[in-house]
């Protein structure tokens, strides 16, 4: 159950299970290499820092910062994705904290150098005070001189590319999505229908808070950032009309 006490849509289990070999595909798993490079390369992570992967799901960065010798927790609020990032990190020999946890009850005071918050795991809850929360929670838990990289889909970015109706098909069905920006484009309004090759269907409704670059930089420096840096991908380039991502680098 939610802190509301309400089930939402990012609680759903079977959702996340069912979505998992589209959310981790092979195409994505296999980028994670250059992606870390890119992350250690902008937020100019040392060897002995420690990170916190926050909704690291299946653990493709944490496992890869742990290959490169990194100390790394891993926080994520489904028990399917941590339990299949355990194994793999036990058939490697590699040491790290998982954590099943909500990421907006989750912090250690002053005790990471480096958080990370990516591929749109920020903004999923109803209630803008509660993304808030979110950014506090980080604040809190880096030490002086830590730094967030949050990546996401900023609104600029969405508005320019923007899609109502898509659908792909996956070695377990098909997926057909529907896009509705509402609340003065505000949020995102998805429906996700799968449909199983066995002739299952599942509908999700999935809503979820767009923010632009500079909406995200006065969120960051509202909880006590001290210096917000705004990319266009986590190459470090411009965040502008040729921006693929919203990469925010906030040092405290």
């Amino acid at each position: 159950m939610s802190l509301e006490g309400k089930t939402e849509w990012y609680e759903n289990d079977e959702m996340w299970e069912l979505m998992e070999p589209i959310l981790f595909s092979e195409a994505r798993i296999a980028q994670t290499v250059n992606e870390v490079d890119a992350i250690k390369s902008l937020c100019k992570i040392r060897q002995d820092e420690l990170i916190l992967d926050l909704c690291c799901g299946t653990g493709r960065h944490s496992l890869e910062f742990a290959r490169r010798g990194h100390s790394v927790v891993g926080v994520d609020r489904t028990r399917l994705y941590l339990e299949k990032a355990m194994k793999t990190a036990d058939e490697e020999n590699l040491t790290i904290e998982f954590v099943q946890d909500d990421m907006r009850t989750f912090y250690r005071k002053n005790t990471f150098d480096v958080v990370l918050s990516m591929f749109t795991s920020f903004s999923y809850f109803e209630d803008h005070e509660e993304q808030m929360l979110v950014l506090r929670n980080i604040y809190a838990s880096l030490r002086a001189g830590g730094r967030l990289i949050l990546e996401s889909i900023g609104k600029e970015i969405l508005a320019r590319i923007f899609n109502r109706h898509s659908w792909s098909e996956w070695p377990h069905g098909f997926i057909l999505e529907e896009r509705e920006p509402i609340e003065d484009w505000s949020k995102i309004r998805n429906t996700w229908i799968f449909i199983e090759h066995n002739g299952s269907v599942h509908r999700w409704n999935v809503t979820h808070w767009l923010y632009s670059g500079n909406e995200i930089k006065q969120m960051l420096y509202s909880v006590g950032f001290s210096e917000v840096i705004i990319y266009g991908g986590l190459d470090g380039r411009d965040y502008d009309n040729e921006a693929t991502r919203l990469v925010a680098i906030a040092t405290k």
